[in-house]
């Protein structure tokens, strides 16, 4: 697509489970369930939400990627006709494909805590069958984090949260120029005190309106090199993973990846998740 010149473009990355009054994987696993048919008006009403405000603040382009599961679950004749989609899989960057330089800022929408967060609705880091903990430098991060990362490894801003507690609290220390919109406040792991779809959504239009103008924002970097630990759920998985030369095994269920380049990373990362998948066949 051509991006205007004359106003921010827009990108929006979005996900299922940090959207409001959404606590239980029967409302996010794509079906026919009435759960999952609900599920995907809210997100569809949360997303229309965040391209209206972007607009509102002056955008002149908004590409949305369906970042969640399948990654087609959004009610697209129900979407902003202003907005760009991008749907379906496999896509080689996944939660980012379609980001470039050329955009002017990323916003993340209904994103969720990391495994092992202690109180996240349903936390978990992009594959709750592979990944048991994910650390970059040493420190466990989720996704926030490392999509935070693709998008400063072109420059790009993060200038938009929304989600539950926990992830606002991952984006305070991350992203603390970002402009953030609480959806509910993790209890445990399948509940939530939740704020009503309604004021969600009115609370989405005006933070995107403000996060077109965030002066304050850059690129979230991470210092070189940049080391990726994954802990897998099944010493089988790290089996497979190890088969792959970039891959260091350094523990029964560790891998090991380094790069000066996070796009790199991220790649090694799609490694992990699809073939990881593939050995818990």
């Amino acid at each position: 697509m051509s991006i205007a010149s004359d106003g921010p473009s827009i990108y929006i990355s979005v996900d299922m489970e940090g959207c409001a009054d959404i606590v239980h994987w029967d409302e996010v696993r794509p079906s026919t369930s009435k759960e999952y048919a609900r599920s995907r008006e809210i997100v569809t009403d949360e997303v229309n939400a965040a391209v209206g405000g972007a607009f509102d603040g002056g955008a002149k382009a908004v590409t949305v990627n369906d970042s969640h599961s399948t990654m087609r679950n959004l009610l697209t004749e129900r979407l902003d006709q202003r907005a760009t989609i991008v749907s379906g899989r496999l896509k080689p960057n996944f939660m980012l494909e379609g980001l470039t330089p050329e955009f002017s800022a990323a916003f993340f929408i209904a994103y969720h805590g990391a495994i092992g967060a202690g109180e996240a609705v349903m936390g978990h880091t992009y594959s709750p069958r592979v990944i048991f903990e994910c650390r970059l430098n040493g420190a466990p991060i989720g996704e926030l984090t490392i999509n935070a990362a693709l998008a400063g490894a072109w420059g790009v801003p993060v200038t938009m949260v929304s989600g539950d507690r926990t992830t606002l609290e991952e984006a305070a220390a991350t992203l603390p120029w970002a402009h953030t919109v609480e959806t509910k406040r993790s209890i445990s792991y399948f509940a939530a005190e939740c704020v009503s779809p309604s004021a969600v959504c009115a609370a989405l239009r005006s933070a995107a309106a403000r996060a077109c103008k965030a002066e304050a924002a850059k690129p979230f970097a991470l210092p070189t090199p940049i080391v990726m630990e994954i802990d897998t759920y099944r010493t089988a998985q790290a089996d497979h993973l190890e088969l792959i030369p970039s891959i260091k095994r350094i523990a029964a269920r560790t891998i090991r990846f380094e790069s000066a380049d996070f796009r790199e990373v991220y790649r090694a990362l799609q490694a992990v998740i699809y073939l990881g998948a593939a050995a818990t066949a």
